[in-house]
């Protein structure tokens, strides 16, 4: 039982990760106004007949993912790594405040923004560190 509980527990952790990744690309086309710089012209080119909302281009880029451009691989691997440093130093605000929270469609992020205030201090500060990045 407490192995099942274990692999839970990585599942969410990982799901979690992908929710502040969204997260990340959303801060990121809220500050530009559009999609990271360095995924720009993968958009354009791959996924210019995608609807906006929701999660649709990051998916439209995940299919493309092989043929994407060096600038947009080595930007998409650096939101994952941030993604996963929010994770762990979130982790515990993320299981207080979300853990009813579905992941995908950055819900979890939603939700942590929504609870900001609420945050724990070392999460709070890292959020805020990663939306200036």
């Amino acid at each position: 039982m407490h192995a099942l509980r274990n692999e839970r527990g990585i599942l969410m952790t990982f799901r979690w990760c992908v929710g502040l990744a969204a997260l990340m690309v959303g801060v990121a086309v809220a500050r530009t106004g559009h999609a990271a710089m360095p995924c720009l012209g993968d958009i354009q080119k791959f996924c210019s007949e995608t609807p906006s909302g929701g999660d649709k281009i990051q998916a439209c880029l995940k299919s493309h993912e092989a043929d994407l451009s060096k600038s947009c691989k080595d930007h998409v691997d650096n939101l994952k790594t941030v993604a996963k440093e929010l994770a762990a130093i979130c982790l515990w605000d993320i299981e207080r405040f979300c853990g009813d929270v579905a992941p995908g469609s950055g819900r979890i992020a939603a939700c942590l923004q929504q609870h900001t205030n609420d945050l724990g201090p070392t999460c709070k500060d890292q959020i805020k560190k990663a939306s200036k990045d």
